[in-house]
């Protein structure tokens, strides 16, 4: 098999990161926005999955984690990187590199074997575990930049399962992006965050959260709804537990399979 891009231009992207902002910037321009909404981001669908630790109801509630379960499960095939590009470019010190992203579905077959390897359900569940430990926060869905920055095809069959630190994540472009690729990546429904009484204004979880959606006005946390994408980092990272983050008891176990079906009917990963 020929795979469609070779190690130099992973070496090239670690280079230009710092420019990512940039682009993201020139997206709120009208015309020039469109352009990069359709090259980069056309029909991306990507949601964040709290973080079990953040779910204050998570022994009454069926936890997302079900969501990429059922991928990794089904799939036919499943790609493991060797590292994370995002924290590579970004020299992280606070998260391990080694723990790359997961891509599933047959157009993962093209990506550079060197880049990472194959793995199998239990290995790819395992590695699952290891986010979780590590304290990253798992993003799934339709990303277009990794069809291109890969070089694999079709898009249609390649879901990305990433895994995400506050300091590094690509999607802090959201701070700058036009809303119509900022809109893009979002919570998944039936995720809920806010601030009780506990709130000392300490502002620990200002510093936690990549997309800016927290702000202390008046001794008090206040989390803007529209940006907030219910990652649960804010909530790990809070000592006084004022910020709690619920998953719908009502009906958790249907918000997951309607987030599966939605990812279905855009990726096929058989």
């Amino acid at each position: 098999m020929k795979f469609s891009r070779p190690l130099w231009h992973r070496t090239f992207l670690l280079k230009i990161w710092p420019l990512r902002f940039i682009l993201a910037g020139l997206s709120r321009w009208p015309l020039v926005g469109w352009l990069i909404g359709q090259a980069f981001f056309n029909e991306d669908f990507i949601r964040f999955l709290p973080h079990r630790k953040a779910i204050r109801n998570k022994e009454k509630v069926v936890l997302p984690g079900i969501v990429v379960d059922h991928f990794i499960e089904k799939a036919s095939f499943r790609f493991a990187m060797n590292k994370c590009i995002c924290r590579d470019a970004g020299s992280c010190v606070s998260y391990p590199h080694d723990i790359g992203c997961l891509f599933i579905g047959e157009a993962a077959r093209g990506i550079n074997p060197a880049l990472g390897r194959e793995v199998s359900v239990a290995e790819a569940k395992m590695l699952q575990k290891k986010v979780e430990q590590a304290g990253l926060i798992n993003l799934v869905g339709k990303n277009r930049l990794d069809k291109i920055w890969l070089g694999v095809d079709p898009a249609e069959r390649l879901l990305t399962v990433c895994h995400c630190c506050e300091c590094c994540c690509l999607w802090k472009i959201i701070t700058k992006a036009s809303d119509s690729i900022a809109q893009k990546v979002h919570r998944m429904e039936g995720v809920e965050v806010s601030v009780n009484g506990s709130c000392s204004g300490c502002g620990e979880c200002v510093e936690s959260c990549f997309v800016n959606a927290v702000t202390v006005t008046n001794g008090r946390a206040l989390i803007n709804d529209k940006m907030c994408r219910g990652c649960g980092r804010c909530v790990i990272k809070c000592r006084q537990e004022a910020v709690e983050l619920f998953f719908s008891e009502s009906d958790c176990f249907q918000k997951c399979v309607e987030l599966i079906s939605s990812l279905e009917e855009r990726i096929d990963v058989t």
